[in-house]
Formats: structure tokens, sequence, C-alpha cells
């Protein structure tokens, strides 16, 4: 997600075309690593699609501020008004998958509560409930969105290989910790919107080789801490689209033929960044026409339920309670018609924030405004919206 409360800063057209000269024909399925091999603690990865995607129709929810906010006291209710366990809202409203960041090392403040302890307790409440579980590596102490990609303080001044390896190690530790718990993800997120790369400086999209081998080493991890790739979940690679099919294919286009690997492909589509459904679903169909290989996937959406904070003009429904929910409804076919294969709301419990988040450089709490709740912590009309 981008910054709860900042803009967004998108990949530049420019750069993505220069990058892409020179790449034509058809991506095949066996894809070998070039130049960008992790070091001898990190072992390559092998770049086959998982046989194991998804095969339902994935209807998802990021629950990441959820158990924080309980624990902060705040009560969600169902729309009946009805105390519930957040995830149980969830699991009542037909939702398969949840979605759960993890962060390294972040300080609870700007709403990152997400070390690993909250995160294993959080994926132990989904399973428990019988939900999918996306997490979502970071691999930051901060939001991780197109404009913030940053090493967190226990990697600082490492070169490429050195942070190779700490990312293997780390990833492989984060997906051995949960497997051990009966708790194994079902799909594995490597990075946050991650159009300009990863782990910055070294990890920046300017130096492919850098970003592909620092994506790959914790791919790679992913796949040993799991037994292997017949036993592994699949990789998503998740970018912010840039409401421009052809900018969006190009990347993924790149990013595979430096080595880079991705069994799926989750977009981040906020209409008051991203341009119309018109855009989206051309751009969810072009994905599907140039890697038939690997499903597509919202990885984040939302909208609003009240007036924006930011001033936001020319929204495509009303913000309103009714409009949120006739947004997600529209939104569905959208996807679902042009060859995608499911979506995740974002921010679903981002309500009473003066309960549980401490952020004095944020200047208002526009994410509130797009939550799954209103104020009084009771579930929005939207909260059905994906059915």
């Amino acid at each position: 997600m981008n910054t709860p409360f900042l803009g967004t800063g998108l990949l530049s057209a420019g750069f993505v075309r220069s990058a892409c000269l020179g790449l034509t024909g058809v991506l095949t399925l066996a894809l070998t690593a070039c130049a960008t091999e992790p070091s001898s603690t990190a072992p390559a990865a092998a770049l086959t699609p998982q046989a194991t995607l998804p095969s339902e129709w994935i209807k998802g929810i990021d629950v990441s501020e959820a158990r924080g906010a309980e624990a902060a006291g705040v009560t969600f209710k169902d729309r009946a008004g009805a105390v519930k366990p957040a995830l149980q809202i969830v699991k009542d409203h037909q939702y398969n998958w949840v979605r759960v960041r993890l962060m390294v090392d972040p300080d609870g403040t700007y709403g990152l509560l997400q070390d690993l302890p909250y995160v294993k307790a959080v994926m132990k409440d989904a399973k428990g409930r019988g939900l999918k579980v996306l997490l979502d590596l970071h691999y930051s102490h901060w939001w991780a969105d197109p404009g913030n990609q940053w090493t967190p303080a226990r990697w600082a001044g490492q070169d490429v290989n050195a942070l190779s390896n700490s990312v293997y190690a780390y990833t492989k530790d984060v997906i051995s910790q949960l497997r051990a718990q009966g708790t194994a993800p079902d799909m594995v997120q490597i990075g946050n919107e991650i159009n300009g790369g990863l782990l910055w400086e070294a990890g920046r999209i300017g130096n492919m080789a850098n970003f592909v081998k620092l994506s790959n080493a914790g791919a790679t991890a992913v796949r040993d801490a799991s037994g292997g790739n017949a036993s592994m979940p699949p990789i998503m690679v998740h970018i912010a689209k840039t409401g421009d099919a052809a900018q969006t294919v190009a990347w993924y286009r790149t990013f595979v033929a430096a080595g880079g690997w991705v069994d799926a492909i989750g977009l981040s589509y906020y209409p008051m960044w991203h341009g119309d459904f018109a855009n989206l679903s051309s751009t969810v169909s072009a994905l599907r026409s140039n890697f038939s290989w690997a499903k597509v996937y919202l990885a984040e959406t939302a909208f609003y339920w009240d007036t924006n904070q930011v001033g936001y003009s020319g929204l495509p429904y009303p913000q309103t309670q009714q409009g949120q929910s006739d947004y997600l409804k529209a939104l569905t076919p959208a996807v679902r018609n042009a060859g995608g294969s499911g979506i995740f709301y974002w921010g679903a419990f981002w309500s009473q924030s003066a309960r549980w988040l401490t952020a004095p450089g944020w200047t208002d709490d526009d994410a509130s405004r797009r939550s799954l709740f209103d104020d009084q912590g009771r579930a929005t009309l939207a909260v059905d919206g994906l059915n």
C-alpha cells in the first residue's frame, strides 16, 4: 500500500520503455537466471512456475491492523451491531483469504505493528478459522511502496551479496517458524509495491541484476524452508499498477527476462491513482495474454465510505457506504471478466485509529475513510461488496 496518508510515486514510463528495448517474443515457462544468482549461501532459484497456484476465486481482505486495534481496545461489530472477533467477521462474510504484512524490526509507530510474533499470532487466528493467508514480506521497517523501499537498520551498509544472504536467512527463518507452528502461508509476496525495486539503495530497479538477486534470494528461501518446489507456496510479485497496460506488461517482461522468480502477479488498484475500470481490465487482460502461466490478482484495493480527507475529486462512485459497496460490486466482474483470479481489500480494519495509531508526522486519517468499518467499529455495507 502507498503510505496511507501520502500520495504515490510512480515508476516513470520512460524508464520502463527503455528498459524493455529489445525484449521480444513469448516468454516461456523454462527461464534461467541470467547474472542474478544469489551468493553461495543463498542458492539460485529454479525458475519454474508453481503447480500449486490457488484454483478458487480469491475473496481476500488485508487484516494487518486488526489485531493491534483490538489489543488497544477497539471492538469490531458486524452489520447488526454484534461485537465479534475481527477475523470471525471476515469468515462470516465469506472471505476465503486474508493478507498480513510482516515488517523487519518495526517500532510500532505509523501503524507498523507487524513484527514476527504479531504475524505468527495473526496466522494462528486465521488458520484456526479456516482462512488461507497471503504473507506480505515488506523487507523494511517502514511502509514499502513505489516511493519507499528502505533497508532496515539491521542490514544497513551491506553490499548486494551480503544483503542477498541476509534476505535469504531472514526469509528462511520466517517461513520455518510459521511452518513449525502449523501455519505455513498459502502464498508469499516478495516485497510490496516494488515498482522501483526493493531494499534501496542496493536493490533499486535501475540495477536490475541487483534487484532480481535480492528478490530471488527471498523466493529461494521460501522454497528451501518449505522442502522444495512441490510443497512451497506460490511467489507473488506485486507492483502498484500504473493504469497503463503496456507499461505494466513491460515491467514484468523485464523482470522475468532478467531471471526474476514470479508465480503470481499482484497489482494495486486505487481509482484515485490508477485510472478507471477500463484501464484496469485492459491491464489484467494484457498480463494474462503475455504471462498465461501466472494468475493475476488485485493485491490491494479500497474505496471511501466517507468523504476523503486529502481532496481527491472525480472519483467514480459517491463517497458513501452505498458508493463503497457499489464500487466493489462493479470491481469484481471487471477483474474476473478480464481473466483475473481474485481481489484483496486493503485497510479494512483501519478504524478508531486514535486508539492504536501513533503517527505525529501525518496530518490526516484518510485511510480510515476507506475502512470496511465506520468510526464506531461497525461494518459498513461494503463488507459484503465482494460477494
